[in-house]
C-alpha cells in the first residue's frame, strides 16, 4: 500500500513501473526546471530581456517575410512555368517532333541552341506566329531565375532562421548577451533580396544610449 500511494518504501522501483510519480520522472522534472531556470535568470536582467525580444522580433519578421516570398516565388514561377509550356507548344517541329526556334538571324536551333542540320531545317513549315529562339530563352531564364530565387528562400529558412530560433529558445543553453548580436546581425545579413522585398517595416535599432535598465520586464514567476 505504501509503494502503491507513492511512498517511499526502498522496494518500490522494483515493483512498478516508471510513471508520473517515479523517482526517474521526479528527477527529470527536476532536470528540466534547472535546464529552464537558466534562460528566465537571465531574461531576468532588462538589459538581457530586451535584448532578447529584440532578436526575436527580428526572427519572427524575418520568418513571415520569408513565408511571404515562398508564396509570392511559387506563384511566380507557375505562371513563368505556363508561360514557357505556351512558347513551345507554339513551337514549329520537326518530323520527328522536336520543338524548334527561329534565332534573330534565321538560324533554326533546337531549345539547347542547337543548330537544326539544313535538310531538316527545309521540312518545316512556318506559319509566322511561332516564338523566337531568343523569346523560349528569356522564358526559361526567368523560370531558372526564380527557381533559383526559391531555393535560396529555402536555404535561408532552413539555414539560418531554423537554427537561430533553435538557438535563441534554447532553455538549457541560451546564448550569451553576445551571441544574440551575431543571431541578429546573421538573420539580416544573410536575408535574401527576395525575403527583403516582403519585410513591411525594418526592425528597429535600440538607439544608442537608451537606458535598457529602464525597460518594463515582465513578470517571470506570474506563470509558475
Amino acid at each position: 500500500q505504501n509503494e502503491i500511494a507513492g511512498r517511499e518504501t526502498g522496494r518500490r522501483a522494483r515493483f512498478l513501473r516508471d510513471g508520473p510519480g517515479s523517482e526517474a520522472e521526479k528527477k527529470k522534472a527536476r532536470e528540466t526546471q534547472r535546464a529552464l531556470s537558466r534562460l528566465a535568470e537571465l531574461l531576468l536582467d532588462p538589459i538581457y530581456r530586451a535584448k532578447h525580444d529584440s532578436v526575436l522580433l527580428t526572427l519572427s519578421r524575418a520568418e513571415q517575410a520569408a513565408r511571404r516570398a515562398i508564396d509570392h516565388l511559387t506563384d511566380q514561377l507557375q505562371d513563368a512555368q505556363a508561360a514557357l509550356g505556351t512558347l513551345v507548344d507554339s513551337a514549329a517541329r520537326l518530323p520527328d517532333g522536336t520543338r524548334v526556334f527561329r534565332d534573330a538571324h534565321g538560324v533554326v536551333r533546337r531549345g539547347d541552341g542547337r543548330v537544326v542540320e539544313d535538310h531538316l531545317a527545309d521540312t518545316i513549315l512556318w506559319t509566322g506566329n511561332e516564338p523566337s529562339f531568343e523569346e523560349m530563352q528569356a522564358a526559361k531564364q526567368r523560370l531558372d531565375a526564380l527557381q533559383a530565387q526559391l531555393d535560396d528562400v529555402h536555404g535561408y529558412q532552413n539555414d539560418v532562421l531554423g537554427p537561430a530560433r533553435d538557438r535563441i529558445t534554447d532553455p538549457e543553453t541560451p546564448p550569451s548577451l553576445d551571441s544574440l548580436d551575431d543571431i541578429e546581425d546573421g538573420i539580416r545579413s544573410k536575408m535574401p533580396d527576395a525575403v527583403r522585398a516582403q519585410e513591411p517595416v525594418a526592425t528597429p535599432e535600440i538607439a544608442k544610449g537608451t537606458d535598457l535598465s529602464a525597460m518594463a520586464v515582465p513578470d517571470l514567476g506570474a506563470g509558475r
